[in-house]
C-alpha cells in the first residue's frame, strides 16, 4: 500500500467516524446563529483586583468581545492562594502550588436577577529552586507567570460556562 493510499484510507475512516455525530443533533457551540456566538460584544466585564485580576479581565474581554452596547454585566471575584508543596532536606520550599477560584455573576445591565453565575477553580504551580544561581527575582517572576496562566485558565472556564448557558439568556 502506498503512502497516498494510506492517507486516503485514514481520511475516509475519519469522515465515517463523524457520521454518528451528524445524526445526533450536534451543533458547534460558536457556530453562526448559535446562542453562544450572540453573546459576543454584549457583556461588560467589571474590574477585577490585582495583577492576576487584570489578566483575567483582559482574557474575558478578549474572548467575549469589547462591548459596544452591553446587555449584561459580568462581575468576578478572584481568590488566589499559594502554598509550598515541596521541601529540600534543609527545609527550603522549592515548589509552590497556586490554587485559583473565580466566582462570577452575570446580570442584565437594566437590573434584575442574575442570568448566570457560578464558581470555577483551577490549580497550577511554579518552581523556586534553592540554588546559588536562583534569585528572589526569578522566583517572583515564576509566581507571576503561574498566576497569569491560572487567570487565563479561569477566564476560559467562565467563557465556556457562559457559552453553554447562553441559550437561556442571550
Amino acid at each position: 500500500m502506498s503512502w497516498s493510499d494510506a492517507v486516503s484510507r485514514r481520511r475516509m475512516l475519519g469522515l465515517l467516524a463523524l457520521l454518528p455525530v451528524a445524526g445526533c443533533g450536534f451543533a458547534p457551540l460558536y457556530g453562526e446563529g448559535a446562542s453562544a456566538s450572540r453573546m459576543a460584544g454584549r457583556v461588560d466585564v467589571g474590574l477585577i483586583d490585582g495583577k492576576a485580576g487584570f489578566e483575567l479581565r483582559e482574557r474575558l474581554v478578549n474572548r467575549l468581545g469589547q462591548p459596544v452596547d452591553p446587555a449584561y454585566r459580568l462581575t468576578v471575584r478572584l481568590v488566589l492562594e499559594s502554598t509550598g508543596t515541596a521541601l529540600t532536606q534543609e527545609n527550603v520550599t522549592t515548589r509552590f502550588g497556586v490554587n485559583g477560584m473565580a466566582e462570577y455573576t452575570l446580570v442584565p445591565v437594566t437590573g434584575g436577577l442574575p442570568v448566570a453565575s457560578g464558581v470555577v477553580r483551577s490549580v497550577t504551580g511554579f518552581n523556586a529552586p534553592d540554588a546559588v544561581a536562583s534569585t528572589a527575582f526569578a522566583a517572583r517572576a515564576a509566581e507571576i507567570d503561574a498566576e497569569r496562566r491560572l487567570a487565563v485558565t479561569l477566564a476560559d472556564q467562565i467563557v465556556q460556562r457562559l457559552a453553554l448557558s447562553a441559550d437561556g439568556w442571550a
